[in-house]
């Protein structure tokens, strides 16, 4: 009996990570939603309204073109983006000596392609761009449950800065 052929992953040698560009929509909002629904399972705040496209579309679009955020995305050459991170850069209050600081929002990789370098890349890559924009301090926001993210935080050398408490009324 004849094998049927295997689909197979994506060669992740050949990964460039690039800039986020008008197209890649479509695949970020389908790994944004993972990503939530991940957090969803970690915390229930996190739970979505409802599963409509359209504000994820927007707010990729508005990201893409905002000179204060930026996307980067792990693709091969011919296939999908494997991962994505977004950096952003915030004001800081008012009286403070700190102006500006960054924070990277969001970073994800799709399950098969984890633990090969892929986040690290993409981090890299945003630690560059917040570096040349002239920022001195990046902040990352990793919840206390999420283990693996936490760790992988910590290995980059982020660390404690502010606890966020909550309370359920």
């Amino acid at each position: 009996m004849a094998e049927l052929p295997r689909s197979r992953p994506p060669d992740l040698t050949r990964l460039a990570v690039r800039r986020a560009a008008p197209g890649d929509e479509g695949e970020l909002v389908e790994l944004w939603r993972e990503l939530w629904d991940h957090h969803v399972a970690l915390a229930p705040a996190f739970a979505l309204r409802d599963r409509d496209s359209a504000p994820w579309v927007r707010v990729v679009r508005e990201r893409l073109c905002d000179g204060a955020s930026a996307i980067w995305v792990a693709a091969p050459a011919a296939g999908p983006v494997q991962g994505f991170c977004v950096a952003e850069i915030e004001r800081a209050a008012g009286p403070l000596r700190e102006r500006q600081r960054g924070v990277i929002t969001e970073l994800a990789v799709r399950p098969a392609s984890r633990r090969q370098g892929i986040a690290t890349d993409l981090v890299d890559a945003a630690l560059a761009w917040l570096r040349e924009a002239g920022i001195g301090r990046v902040e990352v926001r990793v919840l206390s449950r999420n283990e693996g993210a936490q760790a992988f935080w910590r290995a980059r050398g982020f660390g404690d800065f502010v606890d966020v408490l909550e309370r359920r009324l």
